[in-house]
């Protein structure tokens, strides 16, 4: 791929940029770490006004076709994410815009992407994933929850785990055993309900500290329109898929780690120990350098499954090997900011706290990325089998 940009995309990266840099001054002092998003309603109602700033200049639909309010090509999309990655933007619904909308338009029927896609555009639905439960994780196709048709209803009943946001999605995606008698793989599908429906109910999974992001979502004989059923009955396995490469192949997380170790190195710049600034010891230049080294190479990854995605190219090892290698870095980065920290980076919400507290959440919160959207250890399995061609052990 080329790596040059075009006079027009330098532009639009301007813009992006500029955009997002206002918006960061309007961020509230709470909004720190991806959890506070649901923390906090200062958070959550900043993340409303981003989005509908989004919305208004045909951001939430970049690379969407014309006909459904579309505008831009992928690298738009791609130039956008670092904009808001960089910046710390909330505004995109990572459900929502980031899973869902390409996932309705390459799978799902003309009625129902005219019915959910301009709401989506618009910002005014926000959205949550409904995949895992308390037996099946990662072997998200032994599920048991099921969605069984009758008439021109699905009804579902069963439960939900480790939900992101189900307490302030308006709607829900999810994958539900739609015919027990069938064999693994073709016995799923894939539904699209109000979260509002009669018979769901949502409960909070508290952390330690009683904050919450995630949650159990219970379905008792839930009714929803056969309708709103994405791609063929009994083959969510397969739009499962197509999902999943979507929601790997994001350089928002990238961009944040570059603007961490930029503040992370003005920091070791003006901190001094023993009378020397912590930039001149040589064990934390040394480390600083190799993570500079490893985000640039993350970086490179990341425009390169954006430009495999847009000539459809694209394969589930591109798409695990980048999210391994990126999600993994993640927590090296927290741990290398937490180290030269100190005891200060076990603080948050205090005047002592360096850099706002950032880094005590990040360090928190790095582990999930390596769980999350299929852990590592099953996207290195896809790597194995579909990239290397490697025997399947028995």
């Amino acid at each position: 791929m080329d790596f040059q940009f075009t006079d027009e995309q330098t532009a639009r990266r301007k813009e992006f940029f500029q955009v997002c840099s206002e918006l960061e001054e309007l961020k509230p002092a709470e909004f720190v770490g991806f959890e506070a998003l649901y923390n906090f309603d200062s958070c959550w109602e900043y993340d409303r006004r981003c989005a509908k700033e989004f919305a208004k200049r045909g951001w939430l639909a970049l690379h969407w076709p014309a006909e459904y309010g579309g505008s831009g090509a992928m690298m738009d999309r791609v130039l956008f994410s670092e904009a808001r990655g960089y910046h710390g933007i909330p505004g995109v619904d990572v459900f929502g815009v980031g899973m869902l909308a390409p996932t309705l338009l390459a799978a799902a029927s003309e009625e129902v992407k005219r019915e959910f896609l301009p709401p989506i555009a618009a910002a005014e639905v926000t959205w949550c994933e409904l995949w895992s439960e308390p037996n099946a994780g990662s072997d998200l196709a032994s599920l048991t929850a099921t969605a069984m048709k009758k008439g021109d209803e699905y009804i579902i009943n069963g439960q939900k785990t480790w939900t992101t946001g189900a307490h302030k999605a308006d709607w829900g995606f999810g994958v539900f055993k739609s015919d027990p008698e069938a064999r693994s793989h073709h016995n799923l599908s894939f539904l699209l309900f109000d979260m509002k429906t009669p018979g769901i109910t949502v409960r909070p999974l508290l952390y330690m500290n009683g904050e919450t992001i995630y949650n159990e979502v219970y379905f008792d004989d839930v009714r929803v329109p056969a309708k709103n059923i994405v791609g063929q009955e009994n083959e969510g396995w397969a739009v499962v898929n197509t999902l999943a490469g979507f929601e790997r192949s994001n350089i928002d997380q990238i961009m944040g780690m570059v603007r961490g170790l930029e503040t992370l190195v003005a920091y070791c710049n003006e901190t001094k120990r023993n009378g020397q600034p912590l930039a001149k010891d040589s064990v934390i230049r040394n480390r600083l350098a190799q993570t500079a080294c490893d985000i640039e190479a993350a970086r490179s990854l990341a425009y390169r499954v954006a430009d495999l995605q847009n000539r459809n190219e694209m394969s589930l090892m591109d798409a695990s090997a980048l999210k391994v290698f990126a999600s993994d870095l993640g927590e090296r980065l927290a741990f290398l900011a937490t180290d030269i920290l100190g005891p200060y980076g076990q603080v948050k919400f205090s005047r002592w706290a360096p850099m706002n507290g950032q880094w005590e959440s990040l360090y928190h919160e790095c582990f999930v990325f390596t769980i999350s959207m299929g852990t590592n250890e099953i996207q290195k399995n896809i790597i194995a089998w579909y990239g290397l061609g490697l025997p399947r052990m028995k």
